[in-house]
This record gives structure tokens, C-alpha cells and sequence, in this order.
């Protein structure tokens, strides 16, 4: 499972066509600026008139080769990838998987519980429990653990299920 969702990632996140095409520009603007240099040498250093002037050929293919290249290097800046509405649904929803599966981490480890406890975000029901469970271990307060039970079973359907098969 795992693997099919980063091999799914991967399928999303990667081919942008600009940069494949800004990629191969430098490639064929750095082979034909060295093929121009080799032609420079053989046009400077052979003695055969036809390959001096084969050389001076290759040397001007270069020249329009480069010249070409930068055009596509100054044109791919204005040029925007677009992506299949597919892929960013793909992305979304991997994103939001990833973001439930953190949030599930976070609270079947216990440390989501200590972030709410620590930021105050303790919820009504739980404080109210707190404060009967305290009235009832007063001295001062007439209520009774007996009443506590009731109201933690009046008010938590799972106490109440939890209460009823402890009994039996």
C-alpha cells in the first residue's frame, strides 16, 4: 500500500514540461558550443580546403544552432506547465490522507490529548464530569458517589454500557 502511494506521488509530482524543455536547451546550447570549438580547431589547423570549408559549415550550423537555443531559453520563461485536473485531485487527496493519518498518529499515541490539555481546549462534557467527580470527593458538598455514577451513566452512553457489563 504504501508503495503504490509514493509510486503515486512520484507520477504526479515530476514531468514538467518546461523543465524538460529549459533542460534540453542547455544540453544542445553546450554540445553545439563545443562542436563549434572543434570546428574553429579544424578550420585553423587542416590544410585540405574542403574540410576547412566544412568546418566553417559546421562552424555556422552552430552559430543558428545557439542562436535558435537561446530564443527557446527566453521563450519557455512565458510558457506555463499545465497539469491535468486528475493529477491535482490525486495531490489533494494524498495531501488530505496524509494530513487525517497525522491527526489519527497524533491522537492514538496520546499526544494529541496532551496539545488540547495544554492549550485549554478540554471539552464541556469532560469538565463538567471533572467537576462532579471533584463535588462528589468533597466533604463539604452533599452530592455521593452514588450520584456521580448516575449522572456519568445519564451522560456517557459508553460508561453506561461499560457500567452495565462490570456488573455482570
Amino acid at each position: 500500500m504504501v508503495y503504490k502511494a509514493i509510486v503515486l506521488v512520484a507520477l504526479t509530482a515530476g514531468c514538467s514540461a518546461t523543465k524538460e524543455i529549459a533542460s534540453s536547451a542547455s544540453v544542445a546550447a553546450s554540445l553545439a558550443h563545443s562542436i563549434s570549438e572543434r570546428a574553429s580547431f579544424i578550420a585553423a589547423n587542416s590544410t585540405q580546403p574542403e574540410i576547412v570549408a566544412a568546418a566553417v559549415v559546421i562552424k555556422g550550423d552552430t552559430a543558428v544552432i545557439l542562436h535558435e537555443v537561446a530564443q527557446i531559453s527566453t521563450a519557455v520563461a512565458g510558457v506555463k506547465d499545465i497539469v491535468p485536473f486528475w493529477a491535482t485531485l490525486i495531490q489533494w487527496a494524498l495531501g488530505a490522507v496524509v494530513a487525517v493519518a497525522l491527526v489519527v498518529l497524533l491522537f492514538q499515541t496520546g499526544i494529541g490529548t496532551a496539545i488540547r490539555v495544554a492549550v485549554g481546549w478540554i471539552p464541556k462534557r469532560k469538565q463538567m464530569d471533572a467537576d462532579l467527580a471533584r463535588q462528589a470527593m468533597s466533604d463539604q458538598d452533599p452530592t455521593t458517589m452514588r450520584e456521580y455514577v448516575a449522572a456519568r451513566r445519564a451522560s456517557d452512553p459508553l460508561f453506561a454500557a461499560a457500567w452495565k457489563e462490570g456488573a455482570k
